[in-house]
C-alpha cells in the first residue's frame, strides 16, 4: 500500500469514528431530553394542572362536592361537580385551571374551573 493510500485510510477511519461518536452523542441527548420532559405538559392547556384526588361531600354552606387532591389540597370546582361524579370517595383525575381572580364562600381551597374529569 502506498503512503497516500494509507493516509487516506487513516483519515477515513478517523472521520468514521467521529461520525459514530456524533451519532451516539445525538442519540444520548435525544434520550435524555425525552426522559426529562414532563409526560403531561404537552397534553395540558396553558395554565392548567392535572390533579388526582378523591371526591368528598362537605356539609358546609349548604353542602357541596369538592376534590381532595393527592397533594393534600382541596379543590373547589366552580359550579360543582357533574352528578355522575358526586359519589363519596370516588377516585378521579381532573384537568383544571386554578382561578385566583374570583372568590367563593366555601373556603376549603382554591376555586378551580374543571376542564375535564374522569374516574380513575
Amino acid at each position: 500500500m502506498n503512503v497516500s493510500r494509507a493516509a487516506s485510510v487513516v483519515v477515513h477511519n478517523r472521520n468514521m469514528r467521529g461520525s459514530r461518536t456524533t451519532a451516539i452523542l445525538c442519540r444520548l441527548i435525544l434520550i435524555f431530553a425525552v426522559a426529562c420532559s414532563s409526560p403531561t405538559s404537552s397534553e395540558l392547556p396553558a395554565g392548567a394542572v392535572r390533579v388526582n384526588g378523591t371526591v368528598h361531600y362537605f356539609n358546609l354552606e349548604g353542602g357541596f362536592w369538592a376534590i381532595r387532591g393527592d397533594d393534600g389540597v382541596t379543590y373547589d370546582p366552580i359550579g360543582g361537580l357533574p352528578p355522575a361524579f358526586q359519589r363519596e370517595n370516588l377516585l378521579v383525575s381532573i384537568v383544571a385551571k386554578i382561578r385566583t381572580d374570583i372568590g367563593g364562600i366555601h373556603m376549603v381551597g382554591p376555586l378551580v374551573e374543571v376542564l375535564s374529569i374522569e374516574q380513575r
